[in-house]
């Protein structure tokens, strides 16, 4: 005896899955991709300007330290401090840019 096969409903676990429900699950999901990429992008850039401002300390020092003092060096203390500053700019530059995606508040 054959029996008759029963529809599934769409509601039914398993059961197929309307146009409605699937754009909001793609939606959902799609919601969620760009959540974590903008937090590992704004941790990536977090991360890069910490370094731009290593770079602009270590330069600093370096500008700053007895040797750079004696007047051969002189020059290149005056550059070492240029580039400290710029990078340090650079970084607060970096650093004070909006997400992507996000307008800069005013």
């Amino acid at each position: 005896m054959a029996q008759a096969m029963k529809p599934q409903q769409e509601d039914e676990p398993g059961g197929p899955m309307s146009q409605v429900q699937f754009v909001e699950e793609a939606r959902a999901l799609n919601e969620q991709i760009v959540e974590t990429l903008t937090k590992m992008g704004q941790d990536a850039l977090q991360r890069y300007v910490d370094w731009l401002q290593a770079v602009a300390d270590e330069q600093r020092t370096l500008a700053s330290s007895p040797q750079a003092s004696e007047s051969q060096m002189a020059w290149f203390a005056s550059m070492l401090k240029a580039q400290a500053d710029f990078t340090e700019q650079f970084a607060k530059m970096v650093g004070g840019m909006p997400p992507l995606g996000q307008q800069r508040q005013s």
